[in-house]
């Protein structure tokens, strides 16, 4: 059965069909793709190192002065290090002031017992200068009560009284030595990471380009290979502005979802799970006040997802539909000319423009909407963070760098958010092309090979026969009715009758562009549909009432498929039918180029352009519908007299509007409303006087035909 495309009347492919369908065509390139997936954990890997990096450098190193600190004699320091390598406490050596050494621990050592030999220390900032503190490491924060006494020997932190030391900047330095250091491996580091990333991303976007252009050329190739494999019908029933659409805009669409999509996405993901890990491992709390808001992102980007979908199918189908219009109006813009319809083709012109001017300013509301959304939680997520995470730097229970590292966090955590809310209009406008490419390209042909074709001979006689042959377009509605004919090999017939009698359906069924519903057609007795579709076709010639002209040189239209014909063949062919002056009058002679559908070129031209395909051919069968039907009078005896040179021993059917086209042909069969309803040469017929007698005196104007009784 033929299944008509039009928009609209498909029916939906699920998601996961489509995914299928999208990753077979991109299977052959999964190297590509996993290279850049590969790529893409080194881009995520150095995004998410750089916040926790600047992290450390603060908390480490820009504020690791105040971090809590054991000073102990220098003989008893190696004896420190060893019970703090047993107790598995982090720490680092920093400064010798005097004969006493101070290590640095991790904040959260702070509240350990010191052993023996060794005392608490903290560095403090108290009105613009750097005390040391003997006895305490708690930690201080500038909202802490605390009181100087006058001579600044001793400070009351907490009810309690610690001694401490004025600074010297000399001293301070020192405290700062291995500070300073760090601040230059981490700045390094931070550089590397940044390099690095850029050149990953370069690489990334190359091999996602190519693999994405690689994709795209072999979705083209599937799909003008099928549309080469379906029966006339499928173009009967839909508009080629349509099937244009799915080669050029709806490809380009999946185009941009293999290039920047996919990976990207995986990415994307990818990044989201990262930042995740990282903020749960630096605070638990934090993490969970950031993403207070993601339930409602969740439940926005569901809604959004069914609204996008349908606005991208409307979307392609109004554009599906503007685009067939302008193709059907331009290529017949004569005709509009003619009948001065530009007012009314204008009109409805505008209509849908207009119509396709909505659809996509509502797509455009839609995002509009959707992505700022999804930057205003960002900015609400980030609003809880100052306030929670602010407070808790002020009370001492998180560090500045903790909270600084997660502002990066959640910045970037929403921009990829955000480039997923883009993705997902680029997703959704993607499906919705891809449903439109699979329903083509599932759309298969229903005039098929045998599995098991018939070889016709090299070169085959010409033997035709119709069997009781029943043809309608569609259901029942016979277009041809119990037709029985022969032709012997090397005859010549003639097929009249008035229009719509059914005489081009026969030679469409002759080379299966349509088949038979009933009956047998048979070639050098053996049935057509037994034979394959390339090899019938290359016995049979046909020369077309409204011949196609590509653009392209006169040679290579003349020549088409048949390279072994020589240019000097092609000019003698052209010369017997009297058009190889007109070529040569052309600016380059027979490599002019002709334009689309062969603008330089009058119907007649255009007719004897296709006779010489037919010659060169050499087809066993020729067929002519209407051959000459536009050709004038002058130039059609040249014709007539060529083509009874090419049709001696060769078997030829032609359909005649003119009647002195065939008035040499050994047979001649007159249709009448799908049946055969006289057939004999041109003078028994005349003498029968009946259908073809009357049809002889109803030709009027310059193609009369003298009827002799």
């Amino acid at each position: 059965m033929i299944r008509n495309i039009k928009e609209g009347n498909h029916p939906k492919i699920g998601d996961t069909q489509l995914a299928v369908g999208m990753l077979t065509f991109a299977k052959p390139y999964w190297k590509l793709l996993l290279f850049s997936i590969l790529l893409t954990g080194c881009i995520v890997a150095a995004s998410l190192a750089q916040p926790f990096i600047l992290k450390v450098a603060i908390d480490s190193n820009i504020n690791g002065l105040f971090d809590p600190m054991l000073s102990v004699q220098k003989s008893k320091a190696n004896h420190i290090k060893e019970q703090l390598d047993q107790k598995e406490i982090p720490y680092k050596e920093i400064a010798i002031l005097d004969d006493t050494v101070y290590f640095r621990l991790d904040p959260s050592a702070a509240s350990i017992e010191p052993d023996a030999g060794a005392e608490e220390a903290s560095i403090l900032s108290l009105k613009n200068s750097y005390y040391l503190v003997h006895g305490w490491n708690k930690g201080f924060n500038q909202g802490e009560r605390y009181q100087l006494n006058h001579s600044h020997t001793k400070i009351k932190i907490g009810g309690y009284s610690y001694p401490i030391t004025h600074l010297s900047s000399n001293a301070v330095s020192k405290f700062r030595t291995n500070d300073y250091q760090g601040l230059i491996y981490l700045g390094l580091l931070y550089f590397l990471l940044i390099t690095g990333s850029s050149i990953c991303t370069y690489f990334q976007n190359n091999t996602l380009q190519f693999t994405g252009q690689y994709v795209i050329y072999d979705f083209r190739q599937a799909i003008f290979l099928n549309f080469s494999q379906l029966q006339m019908s499928f173009y009967r029933q839909n508009p080629i502005g349509r099937l244009v659409t799915r080669i050029t805009h709806d490809v380009e669409s999946l185009n941009q979802l293999y290039s920047q999509v996919i990976v990207n996405l995986v990415k994307e993901v990818l990044i989201l799970m990262g930042i995740l890990v990282m903020m749960l491992y630096m605070s638990v709390k934090l993490t969970l006040i950031c993403f207070l808001v993601i339930p409602v992102i969740g439940v926005v980007t569901f809604y959004f997802k069914r609204v996008l979908r349908t606005s991208q199918r409307n979307l392609r189908m109004i554009l599906s539909k503007l685009l067939s219009f302008l193709q059907e109006n331009l290529s017949g813009m004569s005709v509009i000319q003619i009948f001065a319809r530009e007012r009314k083709q204008l009109a409805m012109f505008n209509d849908l423009n207009e119509t396709h001017y909505k659809a996509g300013m509502r797509q455009t509301i839609i995002n509009s909407i959707f992505n700022p959304s999804i930057g205003l939680f960002g900015n609400i997520s980030l609003s809880l963070l100052v306030w929670f995470g602010g407070r808790n730097v002020i009370d001492g229970s998180i560090t500045f760098g903790t909270v600084y590292a997660f502002t990066h966090y959640v910045r970037q955590f929403f921009e990829p958010l955000r480039s997923l809310a883009d993705r997902f209009n680029q997703i959704q406008a993607a499906l919705a092309s891809a449903e439109r490419i699979f329903e083509t390209l599932e759309t298969k042909p229903n005039i098929l090979n045998p599995v098991e074709p018939k070889r016709l001979p090299e070169k085959v006689n010409g033997h035709i026969v119709f069997q009781n042959v029943w043809f309608a377009y569609q259901n029942e509605d016979w277009v041809l009715k119990d037709i029985h004919f022969t032709v012997n090999k090397g005859e010549t017939v003639g097929i009249v009758g008035a229009t719509g009698a059914g005489k081009s359906s026969i030679i469409q069924l002759m080379n299966r562009f349509y088949d038979h519903q009933k009956g047998i057609i048979s070639l050098d007795d053996m049935n057509i549909k037994e034979v394959h579709l390339n090899d019938l076709r290359k016995h049979i010639g046909i020369i077309q009432q409204d011949p196609f002209v590509f653009s392209g040189t006169v040679m290579e239209n003349i020549r088409l498929n048949h390279w072994h014909v020589s240019d000097g063949d092609i000019i003698r062919a052209a010369k017997s039918v009297n058009i190889d002056s007109f070529f040569k009058r052309l600016p380059q002679g027979y490599e002019t180029m002709l334009g689309e559908e062969g603008t330089v070129l009058s119907a007649g031209q255009k007719q004897l352009l296709a006779f010489l395909r037919a010659m060169i051919a050499d087809n066993d069968v020729l067929i002519l519908d209407e051959a000459t039907a536009n050709i004038d009078t002058e130039t059609e005896q040249a014709v007539q007299d060529t083509l009874r040179k090419i049709s001696k021993n060769r078997t030829t059917i032609i359909i005649a509007h003119r009647l002195s086209t065939i008035q040499h042909a050994d047979k001649i069969i007159v249709l009448d409303k799908g049946r055969i309803v006289e057939m004999g040469d041109h003078h028994q017929l005349l003498r029968n006087k009946s259908a073809y007698y009357h049809l002889c005196l109803n030709q009027r104007k310059g193609e009369r035909v003298k009827v002799k009784i």
